[in-house]
Order: C-alpha cells, then structure tokens, then sequence
C-alpha cells in the first residue's frame, strides 16, 4: 500500500517518497519554556507522535527533532518578574513540559536542540538575509522583508492582501510591511 501525504505547496495528495530511501527527517518547531504546558500546547506533539509511530510502524528509519525557543521576551519577563535568569525560567518549564508529555505517552524526539545554544549559527544566518536583501535592521532589531519574497503565502494560499497584519500582535510602525517578523531582537534594558 502507497503512503499518500497532502502536499501544501501543489494543494493535492501525493506518494510519499523521503529524500533518502527508508528514512524520515522530521524537524518540529517546539514550545517558548515561558510558562506550564497546557492542551494547546500538547496538540503538535500528539499529532507528531502519531506520524512518527506510524512511519516507523511503516518500517522507515525516522529521527525525529524538536526544538525550544529558549530565548524570547515572555522568558526574559518572566525572570525578570521572579528575580531569577532567564536560564532557570527555560529550565523549569522544559522540565515541566518533559513531565506533562509523559504522562500523555508522548514518546520523546531524539534531538531537542535549543535557540540559546545556536546563537552564533543564527546570527550567521540573519546576516546572510540581510545581505541577500531579504531582510533588513531597524534600530538593531531585524525583520524579514514578506514583500522581497515573491512566493510568500504560496504554501498557504494566501496572499499578503488577505492577511490581517496586527490580529495577534500589535503593528511596528517601523517595519517596511505590517506582516513583516522579527528575525533578531536587540537586547533592551535589564537583559
């Protein structure tokens, strides 16, 4: 039996052939350790879980990745309000999300690697948007240019007319385009 996948990008379904024969990359953005697990944060991972379980029921190799976002502002606020590092804010709630994801039977990826530990890779990175024209620096602050990029929202089908710029977070008036998103924040004061 063929293992048919959705694909986003040609908006039909798809045999599933990986990249290498009988194995399986999966790479899942993780949780910002600011604060308790709760429901809406287990959903991505049940769902993984049960993609994982059945490509290896399947029979192919998969490593399975998932990350924390380790650095972020809630982390900092956070600390800040309790009068700790930034560190033991992260620590606490990996320790706390490990906790709530087994007891959900949430089998663990093989890798959690996490932001604070690819600062130097991730500056990299952003230098090498801001040198390609795709992003751009205001006031140490840097945002990706969704305007630069010809085919943003081809894998949603949406077009930057339809979004709605400021419906989760409020509007920076200093970026070029609303939907425009941080890619480095500069530090400010107290972190």
């Amino acid at each position: 039996m063929t293992l048919k996948v959705f694909n986003t990008l040609t908006k039909q379904k798809e045999e599933f052939i990986p990249v290498e024969p009988g194995k399986v990359k999966v790479y899942v953005c993780g949780v910002t350790p600011y604060n308790h697990p709760h429901i809406g944060n287990a959903r991505p991972f049940v769902t993984w879980d049960v993609i994982r379980r059945y490509l290896e029921y399947r029979g192919f190799d998969v490593l399975h990745v998932q990350n924390f976002t380790d650095v972020d502002d809630k982390i900092i606020n956070t600390a800040n309000a309790e009068g700790v590092t930034w560190d033991v804010i992260a620590n606490r709630y990996i320790a706390a999300y490990f906790e709530v994801m087994d007891k959900l039977g949430i089998r663990q990826a093989h890798l959690y690697p996490r932001v604070s530990e690819h600062i130097p890779e991730i500056i990299n990175m952003v230098k090498t948007l801001v040198d390609k024209g795709a992003a751009y620096e205001v006031d140490g602050d840097v945002y990706y240019s969704v305007a630069d990029f010809e085919d943003y929202g081809k894998l949603s089908g949406r077009t930057l007319d339809d979004m709605q710029a400021g419906a989760r977070v409020d509007v920076d008036e200093r970026k070029k385009h609303p939907m425009d998103f941080a890619l480095w924040k500069s530090a400010k004061p107290g972190e």
